[in-house]
């Protein structure tokens, strides 16, 4: 397992709100990074989420945010030596707009999303529109894409084991089709996607949810499930997960 190897990389921060993210919350002020994971698992290479558009694209449509010409994701991979062309798995968390803006700029890479995940992002209910990207028509034509759209996704329904160590776990809570990636090294890393975007979503143990939910019941049997094969959570909008450059 000392080939096993995760890196968070940073594709953007903002400033918002715990309460955004942690349900009844204080609204005090947080800042928050959007990050993407790094796997590296023997002659594997994988990641986790996509993240961001520029600020320029998403503020249109979506919220402020900043980005360093360093933290463009495909800078950020670079940045510790990898290359678009080498990532051969992608695995989107959700299809929420931070999370796969950028699945076009992986040209040889597999792309795992959950089929009821891609059947909600087409047509969700109007209260989670927002967190998607949509496609925009103009007579007729389209005009724009969003980043699920933009490369060709592989369906899965339920568990799969992506490479040694590295298994993609079907978590449904935060959206229909949520996942989480476990990756055994020296210790179990759970990748959870927004089910878990904060180390505050399990303050003490007691796991409290992203106000942006589908489903209560099986959003707790998710994270019951997920945390009791964890040892360590990676919570992809949470500045602690860069304490460590890495994690093995």
């Amino acid at each position: 397992m000392s080939d096993v190897r995760v890196v968070p990389l940073c594709a953007g921060t903002a400033a918002r709100t715990l309460s955004r993210l942690v349900m009844g919350a204080d609204p005090e002020p947080l800042d928050l990074t959007f990050s993407i994971f790094y796997v590296r698992a023997g002659d594997r290479h994988i990641l986790v989420d996509t993240g961001v558009s520029t600020p320029e694209e998403t503020a249109s449509h979506h919220h402020p945010l900043g980005q360093t010409a360093e933290q463009d994701p495909v800078a950020a991979l670079e940045g510790i030596g990898v290359g678009t062309d080498e990532i051969s798995v992608v695995v989107n968390t959700h299809l929420h707009w931070d999370h796969c803006a950028n699945n076009h700029r992986f040209p040889n890479a597999t792309l795992y999303a959950q089929r009821s995940e891609l059947q909600y992002a087409i047509a969700p209910l109007p209260l989670h529109r927002h967190a998607y990207d949509e496609i925009e028509v103009e007579h007729g034509m389209c005009q724009s894409l969003p980043g699920f759209m933009r490369a060709q996704l592989t369906l899965i329904e339920g568990d799969l084991e992506i490479a040694p160590n590295v298994h993609i776990l079907h978590t449904p809570g935060h959206s229909p089709g949520s996942q989480s990636v476990l990756v055994s090294g020296t210790e179990t890393y759970l990748i959870p996607g927004d089910n878990l975007p904060l180390h505050q979503n399990l303050n003490g143990g007691q796991f409290t949810p992203n106000p942006i939910h589908v489903d209560l019941e099986s959003y707790f049997a998710s994270i019951s499930r997920s945390t009791k094969e964890a040892d360590v959570i990676l919570p992809g909008h949470d500045l602690r997960v860069f304490d460590r450059a890495e994690y093995r």
